[in-house]
């Protein structure tokens, strides 16, 4: 395992192309939306903001999440990838606990959601293994909801 000093900088239009270089594998892509995409919907979702995933001065991931609560009620994690190089090095469960300790910091936060498709049991998981619960709930297109409660 690699050391998992990793920390997250947002997303400004400078690092937007390193950001959109990053890539999954093939088998993955159908798992993930593209980062482009990504940069797109946070630019439309006034609650969320994208960050880079950083190694040192390398950018090894994506995530978007919610930096306001959201009209449900919920933080979400809308969006997550560690390029195809970096997996399996322990970046992304370094990074989702850096987003819980940064959520834990908002006094309205209770619960983080976070949701995947569901054959991708690897992410279902890293989510797990950072304390995510599954709701028993779905996402109108069938995605798996897991919910992550602050204590």
């Amino acid at each position: 395992m690699t050391n998992t000093n990793i920390r997250l900088q947002q997303i400004t239009q400078a690092l937007e192309a390193e950001c959109v270089n990053l890539k999954v594998s093939s088998k993955q892509e159908t798992l993930v939306a593209t980062n482009a995409d990504s940069l797109v919907h946070a630019k439309k979702e006034l609650t969320s903001v994208p960050y880079g995933i950083y190694s040192g001065a390398q950018m090894v991931g994506f995530i978007l999440f919610d930096n306001e609560i959201y009209e449900d009620g919920y933080y979400w994690i809308l969006r997550f990838m560690i390029d195809e190089r970096f997996q399996g090095k322990g970046y992304g469960k370094a990074s989702i606990k850096e987003v819980i300790n940064m959520l834990r910091q908002k006094d309205n936060c209770q619960q983080i959601r976070v949701s995947h498709v569901p054959h991708n049991t690897v992410v279902n998981k890293l989510y797990k293994d950072a304390g995510f619960e599954e709701t028993g709930e779905f996402e109108d297109n069938g995605d798996i909801i897991l919910g992550y409660h602050m204590q």
